[in-house]
C-alpha cells in the first residue's frame, strides 16, 4: 500500500496537507455515513496512512523502505528479516475520535463548520500551486544579455462554480549578462487563480542551448582546438572567434598532446563584479593514420637532426624540404585520425 496514494497527497505534501486529506476522506467514507464493505475498506486505510505519514519516524522508513521495510524489515541476508518497527494495530474509528475529538462524523462536521466561521475573516487567503516553464536561451544570450518575451496561459475561476476561464500573460525576463544555466525566475501571483486562493507563482527556468564552438563551466568558456601532430610538436597559431564577434591570436609555443590546456585570462564570460572568466584552450591532437617508409625515415631523422647550431648545409635541407610540403595535413598522407 501506498500511504500517499490513498490520501492522495504527494511524497513531498506537508503535514497540514496530509491532515487536510485524512479530514475529507475520513469524513466521506466514516461507517456511519457509508456502510458499504468498500468504504468500511477504504476508512480503515485512511486511518492507517493517516497513523504512519504523521509519525516522523514512520514516515521516514515508509519514505525509505516501503510498506513492506516498514512492517517487516528487511533482509537480513540469512533467509530471515529484520528492523520491522509498525503495525496498525489500533481501530480506525479510535484513529477518527483522536483526530476530531468524536467519533460521531456529524458531530465532526458541525465542529468544523463553526471553527471556519471563525476562522475565515482574519485567515489569509491561500497560495495557488507554483508553475514552471523552460526558456531556451543561447549561449550568447546569456554572454550579452538579453531581454526574453514570454507567454503563458492560466485558468481563473473567480467564484466557486462559476466557469473557468482562460488568460493569456506575457512577461518579460530580463536575462543579465553572465545569467547561469538554470537561473530561476520568479513572477509572483501570475499563476491560476481559484476562489479564496491568490494565485501561486509562475517559474521560468533558463535552459541553455548547445553552443557549436564553446562549452560553459561556470564563468569559464572551453574551446577544443584540433591540431595535426606536426602543429602539436612545432608549434601553431590559433584563430579563436569570440562570442562577442572579435577573433583572438593565440599562440601555440610549447609542445601539446591530447587533454593539455591553456588559459586566456579574462576572456570567459561576464561577471556580476565587471569582471570576466577566462577562455581554457583543451587540445586534440591528430595523428597520421599511416606513413610511407620515406616518411618514417624523416621522421626518425628529425630527432637525430642537429639541434642548437646546426650546419649551414643542414639547414639548407632542411628549409628545401619544408618548402616543398604545400598542407601540414594532406602533405603527411591520406588523413589523419585522433
Amino acid at each position: 500500500m501506498d500511504y500517499y496514494d490513498e490520501l492522495g497527497v504527494t511524497r513531498s505534501a506537508a503535514d497540514v496537507d496530509v491532515k487536510k486529506a485524512y479530514r475529507k476522506l475520513a469524513l466521506k467514507y466514516h461507517p456511519d455515513k457509508d456502510a458499504s464493505p468498500e468504504a468500511v475498506a477504504i476508512f480503515a486505510r485512511v486511518a492507517e496512512a493517516y497513523d504512519v505519514l504523521t509519525d516522523g519516524k514512520l514516515k521516514a522508513t515508509f519514505d525509505l523502505l516501503g510498506e513492506i521495510g516498514l512492517k517487516q524489515g528487511v533482509p537480513d541476508g540469512k533467509g530471515g528479516r529484520r528492523g520491522g518497527i509498525y503495525a496498525f494495530d489500533v481501530s480506525p474509528l479510535a484513529v477518527f475520535e483522536r483526530f476530531f475529538g468524536t467519533s460521531n462524523p456529524y458531530s465532526a462536521l458541525m465542529d468544523i463548520s463553526a471553527a471556519f466561521e471563525a476562522l475565515t475573516a482574519d485567515k489569509p487567503a491561500l497560495l495557488g500551486m507554483q508553475r514552471t516553464f523552460d526558456v531556451p536561451v543561447t549561449l550568447g544570450e546569456l554572454y550579452h544579455g538579453s531581454s526574453k518575451m514570454v507567454t503563458h496561459v492560466r485558468k481563473l475561476q473567480l467564484e466557486p462554480g462559476a466557469e473557468v476561464l482562460e488568460e493569456s500573460r506575457t512577461l518579460t525576463i530580463a536575462v543579465p549578462p553572465g545569467c547561469k544555466n538554470g537561473q530561476r525566475f520568479v513572477f509572483e501571483k501570475e499563476g491560476n487563480a481559484k476562489p479564496n486562493m491568490e494565485p501561486g507563482p509562475v517559474v521560468y527556468t533558463l535552459a541553455a542551448l548547445k553552443h557549436d564552438v564553446f562549452a560553459r563551466a561556470g564563468d569559464d568558456l572551453v574551446y577544443t582546438a584540433t591540431l595535426p601532430l606536426i602543429d602539436s610538436l612545432c608549434g601553431a597559431q590559433l584563430s579563436i572567434p569570440t562570442l562577442d564577434g572579435r577573433q583572438l591570436s593565440i599562440p601555440v609555443t610549447d609542445i601539446v598532446k591530447t587533454g593539455s590546456k591553456k588559459v586566456v585570462l579574462g576572456e570567459g564570460m561576464p561577471r556580476g563584479d565587471g569582471s570576466r572568466g577566462d577562455l581554457i584552450i583543451v587540445f586534440d591532437i591528430l595523428f597520421p593514420k599511416t606513413l610511407s617508409p620515406m616518411q618514417r625515415d624523416l621522421m626518425r631523422a628529425a630527432f637525430f637532426f642537429p639541434g642548437k647550431s646546426p650546419t649551414t648545409a643542414a639547414s639548407a635541407a632542411g628549409t628545401s624540404f619544408l618548402s616543398s610540403a604545400n598542407n601540414l595535413s594532406s602533405g603527411w598522407t591520406v588523413g589523419f585520425s585522433k
